[in-house]
């Protein structure tokens, strides 16, 4: 085998690059999603993408669940930077609406991590990345959810997918942590939701749970994107966007119920130790769940 070719969208490539990884390893490639082994070669990777959200495309992480232990963990090396990726909008004009609405929380979850989470005070540069992108990946959802064979408005939400996830935004702003995907992997392993529909349940949530903290950079953004004026308000015209393009926002819109959440909290709590971030305990994510009921 000299070369794996992924045609598809984030799972797909995932998957490729779980197996490049494991060509030259001979014991169980989970071991790389434990930290038991290190990556240090993998087969090429060549890309053609289908459906646009995760920018595996272009970076070198990717992300797997274990059916057994119903751990959603992810691996990261330079080996696994894809050596080509074909980007043709034309590629996504027959992507269901589902998937797109899918595909747009992702992107903006991907960018609002960092953003929300940098160390890093004034950001300014950073911060104009991550606004100018959320604000094309909703324009252009709307226009693709009226059009679905618009090519500008699929090549640039492509495009903006892409850049959401590439390195571009989160250089320079610090330490950060994605603790959105780290409660969203477990929605997704123990309930096989969708990856996107997991962030539209867990943002808003995260969001009211650390409120107060984040008011200042919460009604900034509020303003640029929805023209609102506080935090709340900008909360709460997120939800809807969320709505608008068919995106859950509460467990039970999921079919989970409140009685699941010290079960998801459990299952989450190890990703947070994988992660390094340590104040997100049992009770913590528990809490933060109550928020998404």
């Amino acid at each position: 085998m000299d070369c794996l070719l992924a045609v598809g969208g984030g799972s797909v490539i995932d998957t490729a690059k779980a197996v490049a990884a494991g060509f030259y390893y001979e014991g169980d490639v989970w071991d790389y999603f434990i930290n038991k082994a290190r990556i240090t070669r993998a087969l090429p990777i060549y890309v053609v993408l289908t459906l646009a959200a995760s920018a595996s495309e272009m970076n070198c992480g990717a992300v797997l669940t274990n059916e057994e232990t119903k751990q959603k963990f992810n691996i990261s090396a330079e080996a696994l930077f894809p050596r080509t990726s074909i980007l043709d909008p034309t590629n996504t004009y027959t992507v269901p609406r589902r998937q797109v609405a899918n595909g747009s929380v992702d992107a903006i979850v991907h960018v609002l991590e960092g953003y929300f989470t940098g160390t890093y005070p004034h950001t300014p540069i950073q911060d104009g990345f991550v606004e100018t992108l959320v604000k094309t990946i909703i324009a252009t959802t709307r226009k693709i959810m009226e059009s679905p064979t618009d090519y500008d408005a699929r090549a640039n939400f492509m495009w903006a997918a892409t850049l959401a996830l590439n390195g571009l935004t989160t250089a320079g702003i610090g330490k950060g942590g994605s603790p959105n995907h780290m409660i969203g992997h477990s929605l997704s392993a123990l309930y096989d939701l969708d990856h996107g529909a997991s962030l539209s349940i867990v943002l808003p949530a995260w969001l009211k749970y650390n409120q107060q903290t984040l008011a200042r950079k919460l009604t900034h953004f509020g303003q640029v994107i929805f023209g609102q004026n506080d935090a709340a308000a900008t909360i709460k015209a997120i939800e809807d966007y969320f709505h608008e393009i068919g995106a859950p926002i509460r467990l039970s819109e999921a079919n989970i119920d409140r009685s699941e959440i010290q079960k998801i909290a459990e299952n989450a709590v190890g990703l947070a130790r994988k992660w390094g971030l340590k104040s997100y305990t049992q009770d913590v994510i528990a809490r933060i769940l109550e928020l998404a009921v």
